[in-house]
């Protein structure tokens, strides 16, 4: 009788594992459906990305907009949580984000709105990183603003380096803030990385971390390859980099290639 007690309690228990580990596959594939095509054709440039969640379902994102003006707007995100609450929480982000960014046409000034509503429309302690910009094919200008995310890497075809940062803090955090804005004008050859810091931050079996300056080193070095190679270069030196570790955090960028 003790046998079969147990035998049965061991069933339901397997049964129950099935029904969550099905149910966490379709908000998998549900979430998945939320990122758009990585490789839009975006007038003046080409683009690639990569997005790849740490557990069932991920806290980042990545967004591309065209917009009504012929301008595109490009998004990467990263909430700061793991599994279904940063899930949850990725999916109002990205949905309160597109819909300002319809009808503001300064990144600082969608990043402030998106905040105010951020913050008013959620009570939990979650709060998401944001790096918005908006490329001009017209002028080859990129405007962009952060929200305290990881400031991108520019390489320019002679292998020059820079950080594409700004003030700004997290959205969610408080109600009121003021974002900083700046622009670039990208000239032919000049690669953009957008990424989250599951790249940064990526570590190998003794606690090293990928680290912002490996980053900017593979770029460097990949700058003369396509914006799809690229994506594949970065991906390649992190699985060499972190080896038999498993994945920590979130990994997602988009490259945008003048």
């Amino acid at each position: 009788a003790a046998i079969a007690v147990v035998n049965d309690q061991l069933y339901k228990e397997s049964a129950e594992r099935s029904r969550i580990e099905q149910e966490l596959n379709v908000a998998y594939t549900i979430q998945a459906s939320l990122i758009p095509d990585g490789a839009p054709e975006i007038p003046g440039c080409s683009v690639a990305s990569y997005w790849q969640a740490a557990r069932q379902v991920s806290g980042d994102f990545y967004d591309f907009m065209e917009l009504a003006d012929g301008r595109w707007a490009i998004a990467i995100a990263d909430v700061a949580d793991k599994g279904f609450p940063a899930a949850l929480f990725m999916a109002l982000s990205r949905t309160i984000l597109r819909t300002i960014a319809f009808n503001r046409r300064e990144p600082a000034r969608v990043l402030e709105r998106s905040n105010q509503l951020i913050y008013r429309d959620t009570s939990s302690d979650l709060f998401v990183t944001v790096f918005y910009a908006i490329w001009d094919p017209s002028s080859q200008i990129l405007s962009y603003s952060s929200g305290g995310h990881n400031p991108p890497v520019l390489v320019n075809r002679k292998g020059k380096v820079s950080l594409l940062s700004t003030d700004g803090i997290a959205l969610g955090v408080l109600e009121d803030v003021t974002i900083g804005q700046k622009q670039v004008k990208l000239a032919q050859g000049d690669t953009v990385v957008f990424y989250t810091d599951g790249i940064s931050e990526a570590m190998n079996e003794d606690y090293d971390e990928f680290g912002l300056e490996r980053l900017c080193t593979v770029i460097k070095d990949a700058r003369r390859e396509t914006a799809a190679e690229i994506v594949e270069t970065i991906t390649r030196a992190i699985d060499d980099h972190s080896g038999e570790t498993a994945q920590f955090d979130d990994i997602t960028m988009v490259v945008l290639k003048r």
